[in-house]
């Protein structure tokens, strides 16, 4: 099961092979993030200086200037934070302002040069909503939703400008990067060039970023659904699939006789088990017992660890009396098994109660877990490692709670 990183944890680029961002502290993934956007002003100012310097005549000299000193200031900036946050690490994890100020600049950054060069269709689009989404994985999510809603009017302002003869069209260009055969000038493919490797960076950070959430998924819904320790079905998962089995039983008990069959089984003396040879050993048992049970269940069976040492097998389209020759097939294949650990051998052995829909009483899968679980009961009563259907006891009243053991 995946673990967070310990706070002293280096960051992979530094000590060891690249690891999934996904698995970095919060302040490591705001550092690479950092340098992700630190792209940006370094890539467009780089572009502007040669530009200025090859090809002075396609840009506007009065906002060349400007543009070069956002760029710089926006870098230097960041990389004053992202020293800052190296030297932050070693005593946080969290740095909120860094976040900000990554966020922010990455979008002032871009909206300007996209619009400044009339290139927000495409470039300008792509730069902004992949970098939103990219930013969303290593950042606050929370964030990034409110970054949407400025950013979509923005762009939306920025396409209606696009129409409006009074407003100027790509400021920054005096003459169009676009040659009259429709070819793009080198300046201009360069530029591009740099913006396909930010959003190559981006994609392949969003790829590792999928790849992980969707393994974490499917962690997260193996841990709702199974134990730990035994791979059975954890108690909620087996009620929830209990409740649909009988759902499905009530549904066709009157036109096919169908039915639904609950075996519970509770190991006997399992706390001298932990006393005598360690939790260690018990565990073991457990895990033995628990491969028995899943060997000798069938397909639509649904085998799931109860709590504790008690199992419950929930047993489709079985009645009563075939639930009772299965129950006791498996008291004997435990009660033959020996369990090896450290040298010592340990015997096991079980006590099952059996119940089934339909059945007096029996209305709901509590009732009929209840009815099981009674029959457990009077199973340990007589003595341990036997089989008791519901309805056998001659006590009708509920058996107060005891020991299993």
């Amino acid at each position: 099961m995946h673990q967070d990183k310990e706070p002293g944890w280096q960051l992979p680029l530094i000590n060891r092979p690249i690891s999934n961002p996904m698995d970095w502290q919060p302040i490591d993934r705001l550092i690479l993030l950092a340098c992700l956007v630190l792209f940006a002003p370094v890539g467009f100012g780089s572009v502007l200086l040669v530009t200025n310097y090859q090809a002075p005549q396609y840009l506007n000299q009065s906002l060349v200037p400007i543009l070069l000193w956002a760029y710089g200031l926006h870098a230097i900036l960041l990389l004053t934070m992202i020293f800052a946050a190296f030297q932050r690490r070693a005593h946080d994890n969290h740095w909120p302002l860094f976040e900000n100020i990554i966020i922010g600049g990455y979008l002032v950054v871009v909206i300007i040069s996209s619009y400044l060069t009339g290139a927000h269709f495409s470039e300008g689009l792509l730069l902004i909503f992949l970098g939103v989404n990219i930013t969303g994985v290593l950042a606050n999510v929370n964030k990034i939703r409110k970054c949407y809603w400025v950013v979509v009017p923005v762009m939306l302002v920025m396409m209606a400008a696009d129409f409006m003869h009074s407003v100027p069209y790509a400021i920054l260009l005096e003459k169009s990067p676009f040659e009259p055969t429709g070819r793009p000038l080198i300046g201009w493919m360069i530029l591009r060039a740099i913006i396909v490797l930010i959003l190559a960076a981006l994609i392949y950070l969003c790829i590792l970023a999928m790849k992980r959430w969707t393994e974490r998924e499917s962690i997260y819904l193996e841990m709702s659904a199974i134990d730990g320790l035994t791979r059975l079905t954890n108690r909620n998962s087996f009620i929830h699939r209990g409740q649909q089995e009988l759902v499905r039983a009530r549904r066709q008990v009157t036109s096919f006789g169908s039915s639904l069959a609950c075996i519970m089984i509770d190991l006997d003396h399992f706390k001298e088990i932990n006393d005598t040879w360690g939790h260690h050993a018990g565990d073991e048992v457990l895990i033995v017992t628990s491969k028995i049970m899943m060997d000798n269940a069938r397909q639509n069976d649904e085998v799931g660890r109860y709590g504790g040492e008690e199992f419950a097998i929930l047993l489709p389209g079985t009645n009563l009396r075939i639930a009772e020759q299965i129950a006791e097939r498996l008291r004997r294949k435990i009660s033959e098994t020996r369990v090896e650990v450290d040298g010592h051998v340990i015997e096991v052995t079980a006590s099952f109660g059996v119940a089934s829909f339909p059945g007096d009483g029996i209305e709901s899968m509590s009732d009929l877990l209840k009815a099981a679980d009674k029959a457990l009961y009077q199973a340990k009563d007589k003595g341990r490692n036997t089989v008791v259907c519901a309805g056998e006891a001659d006590d009708p009243q509920p058996t107060p709670p005891r020991d299993r053991q």
